[in-house]
């Protein structure tokens, strides 16, 4: 009876090829060999999402969330209501320091809220002397 001293599935063989590709790829780092290529930054986006409802507030936070800056118009809520317009900036500046993101006004009628890798520059005060 003939009996194969290292059997080897398939199977096994890929795992095997995995083990030798991660090996190199360990290897050439040690070595300054091949180097990957840097992954590149998730896409960005600018969005102007006005302020309607209450309710938009969740979708202002979704955005954010995802990694894109907003530019809100809050006039259209506040000509309905002032009072839902001081409770969405309440949350909206809550939830950005939760996520550790920005937020700050631009004018009278506009928000500007980013993700924790943008930061928003507020300008410094002039040093005398």
């Amino acid at each position: 009876m003939s009996r194969n001293i290292y059997p080897l599935r398939v199977v096994e063989l890929e795992r095997l090829t995995g083990v030798e590709e991660s090996l190199r790829k360990v290897i050439d780092r040690i070595l300054g060999g091949k180097k990957p290529a840097p992954a590149s930054p998730p896409e960005m986006y600018l969005k102007a999402i006005p302020l309607r409802t209450y309710e938009d507030v969740d979708i202002i936070k979704s955005e954010v969330r995802a990694g894109n800056i907003v530019i809100t118009n809050v006039s259209p809520l506040a000509k309905r209501s002032i009072e839902d317009v001081k409770r969405a900036i309440s949350e909206l500046s809550e939830y950005m320091t939760l996520l550790e993101g920005d937020i700050a006004r631009l004018g009278e009628e506009r928000v500007v809220l980013t993700p924790k890798n943008v930061k928003i520059w507020r300008g410094e005060a002039k040093k005398e002397g």
